[in-house]
């Protein structure tokens, strides 16, 4: 792997690389700048969905969604590279556009919506119209952010409970999506196409739960 800079480039020139898998490159321009150039803020919300939508229309009910549980690091407003096993950077001009928890929310409560059409997908705290008891889901997310060898990674944890408090259904998760471009666009991209596909689970546990409760 090519080495990696921030400042006090031994070169001149700006752009940080890594050496990406299967010849794969991936240009994040994370540096601090060169001398005496000054950078302008980049800031980034996920993009809208475009995907297809498995559409499970028999699922019935309400859904609640509480933002997710954030790693401490994700917090920050800087996009996260994992540098290897043990380093992460924070980027200081590339920019989430709005807190990351809120954004991840809001996906993944458009995403349910599309998928549960039936259903009433709301935020935790939202009164629901529905007049089944609700399932209620909670997301940790421990990763969301590009890795050196040219995949964005999310992982965590979920939990889906019912009314009364009690676990239903909990699943780790690890999703990894390859960058299809150099640079912050394309991450982010990624890392929005990998929180769909967590949604897809998503949907799939929530009708095999809801099923459940009708068996018995």
């Amino acid at each position: 792997m090519t080495e990696m800079t921030f400042t006090h480039t031994r070169r001149p020139t700006c752009p940080v690389r890594f050496l990406a898998a299967a010849g794969l490159g991936l240009c994040m321009s994370m540096l601090v700048g060169c001398a005496g150039q000054s950078i302008d803020e980049s800031r980034y919300t996920l993009p809208s969905e475009t995907q297809n939508v498995d559409v499970a229309s028999d699922f019935k009910g309400s859904v609640s969604l509480a933002p997710p549980r954030m790693a401490s690091y994700l917090k920050d407003d800087g996009i996260v590279m994992q540098l290897d096993d043990i380093r992460i950077h924070q980027a200081r001009h590339h920019l989430w556009a709005e807190p990351l928890d809120r954004q991840l929310q809001e996906r993944m409560r458009q995403h349910l919506s599309q998928a549960l059409p039936n259903a009433d997908v709301l935020r935790s705290g939202q009164s629901s119209e529905a007049s089944t008891p609700a399932l209620h889901v909670q997301l940790d997310v421990d990763r969301f952010q590009g890795r050196d060898d040219g995949m964005a990674v999310v992982d965590g944890q979920w939990r889906i409970r019912d009314d009364n408090d009690r676990t239903l259904s909990r699943e780790s998760f690890e999703i990894e999506r390859p960058l299809e471009d150099d640079g912050y666009p394309a991450l982010v991209r990624a890392l929005g196409s990998a929180w769909d596909t967590l949604g897809d689970r998503l949907v799939d546990a929530l009708v095999e739960v809801a099923d459940a409760a009708e068996t018995n």
